[in-house]
């Protein structure tokens, strides 16, 4: 394992965030991903915390094509430069022949959310939900892998169990207005789960609001892909049974079809 030369190599902090809940960020890093691919590598290396070998990493970020070995070298050579060292001077992404693994001073936001979700306790998992800034993986180049491998469905599932988790607690307290920001964050990473769109829901009743219903409703029926921010007639052919029972049973919501401007 090498070590780097203390000086600008070396990170300012204890350690290194690779943020996966959203647009992918590394903070605590010595200097910027100016290269081409290497921070998919560091994403792809931050889930995979027991490495990965040369071919497995390169095939995830090049599933069609065999890249040249100077092209995988240049690629972990600027990811190397980028993360730099921690404060022993051991680089953060160390030499190993035929494989690579990222040191212990390097966490993901990812694993910041499952440890808030752990802790029964409301304040921690509204910490956890605001490190949601977005999609989960996005912009990066290669976006096969965490489809493939199970890593998108399964971070876009927690977001959302805790964000129900949390929008019920808020409801129960009568908090109605955190309760819909619950949902709203989870909405960021999972937009196409209907249980949110129920909360938004509930929310909407709870706070004697039925244009932020329609609002709500008219979105979800826009993610489903009906046309012009309609909120159809025959809901269920678009939305399960029980949104739009929901729907239904809030104040003045009845068949009467109501076209509304849809904003995702």
């Amino acid at each position: 394992m090498r070590r780097s030369a203390a000086g600008p190599h070396v990170s300012e902090r204890l350690g290194v965030q690779v943020r996966l809940l959203g647009p992918i960020e590394v903070h605590g890093a010595a200097r910027p991903f100016s290269r081409a691919w290497s921070l998919d590598l560091v994403a792809y290396l931050a889930l995979h915390r027991g490495g990965a070998s040369t071919e497995m990493w390169s095939t995830a970020l090049w599933p069609e094509r065999l890249a040249r070995p100077s092209t995988r070298h240049s690629v972990v050579s600027a990811a190397r430069r980028s993360l730099g060292a921690d404060r022993a001077g051991v680089d953060h992404l160390p030499h190993e022949r035929g494989h690579l693994r990222l040191g212990p001073s390097v966490t993901t936001d990812v694993e910041g959310l499952f440890a808030c979700a752990a802790i029964q306790d409301a304040a921690t998992w509204a910490r956890g939900l605001r490190l949601v800034r977005g999609r989960p993986f996005e912009g990066l180049r290669a976006t096969d892998w965490p489809i493939v491998e199970g890593l998108a469905s399964m971070v876009e599932q927690e977001v959302a169990a805790l964000a129900l988790r949390l929008a019920a607690f808020r409801l129960d307290s009568g908090d109605h207005e955190a309760a819909r920001w619950a949902a709203r964050t989870g909405l960021m990473a999972s937009p196409y789960d209907e249980r949110l769109y129920r909360c938004l829901l509930h929310s909407a009743r709870a706070a004697g609001n039925p244009a932020a219903a329609d609002q709500a409703m008219a979105e979800l029926c826009a993610r489903m892909g009906v046309e012009g921010g309609r909120i159809p007639d025959e809901l269920r052919h678009w939305v399960d049974p029980a949104t739009e029972a929901l729907y239904r049973a809030l104040p003045g919501r009845g068949p009467a079809t109501k076209r509304v401007p849809a904003r995702l």
